[in-house]
């Protein structure tokens, strides 16, 4: 408190010595107000909806590149930030495919968060109790949030594959990044386009999981 008294006395009397005006600092509710980031009402502060533009783009996962194209990317478990690297990189995917047989609920609130992905593919490997949480999981978003979830009988690697060109492997699923040392390496056109086309094949023929709502609850979000 007394720093920030200084601080004012100074700006008071450099106002004055320029021959300007001197007039009391805005708060820091003040100033987020004018600019239309919050809303004071009865003494509770809410975002507005720009408010809550900005908090979405300031948390939104970024993903470090020297080049336009995406390149390597090290998850090393010593990185605390390995996770958010992961999902920077699906985030560059854009509206693409995540192909992760050890997909979970519990890494689905993210993707949809902070990613574009609106279809994952995980695999039976995960275990009936696991599906069935995927369905209760599903049934919380609504239908503009929520991705398309399906199941194949068989599955090995992990890939996000984008509506374009763009085809990345990871090395490890979602719920093991920051464990083991993996990498996300983007692959070339000819590999690419291979791993594109088997896995829109087993995306095809794979079975849906359908939203299904917590007995005694309600779908959609709250």
């Amino acid at each position: 408190m007394r720093r920030t008294s200084s601080i004012q006395e100074v700006l008071a009397s450099f106002a004055t010595n320029i021959g300007g005006k001197s007039e009391a600092l805005e708060t820091w509710t003040e100033y987020l107000e004018r600019v239309a980031w919050i809303k004071v009402v009865d003494d509770s502060v809410k975002l507005t909806p720009l408010g809550h533009a900005i908090l979405a783009d300031l948390s939104a996962p970024q993903i470090e590149s020297t080049s336009e194209d995406s390149s390597e990317v090290i998850l090393d478990p010593s990185d605390p930030f390995a996770y958010v690297r992961v999902i920077g990189a699906l985030a560059d995917i854009g509206e693409g495919l995540l192909v992760d047989p050890y997909f979970r609920f519990d890494q689905l609130e993210t993707v949809v968060s902070h990613t574009a992905i609106r279809r994952i593919l995980t695999s039976k490997k995960i275990g009936a109790p696991a599906i069935s949480q995927l369905e209760l999981a599903l049934a919380v978003f609504d239908d503009s949030q929520r991705p398309e979830v399906r199941i194949a009988n068989e599955l090995h690697d992990r890939f996000a594959i984008s509506g374009g060109d763009k085809v990345i492997a990871i090395g490890t699923s979602l719920n093991s990044v920051g464990k083991n040392l993996s990498i996300v390496v983007p692959l070339a056109s000819v590999a690419g386009s291979a791993i594109r086309r088997s896995h829109e094949d087993l995306w095809a023929k794979s079975p849906v999981v359908k939203p299904k709502a917590a007995r005694g609850g309600n779908s959609g979000s709250p």
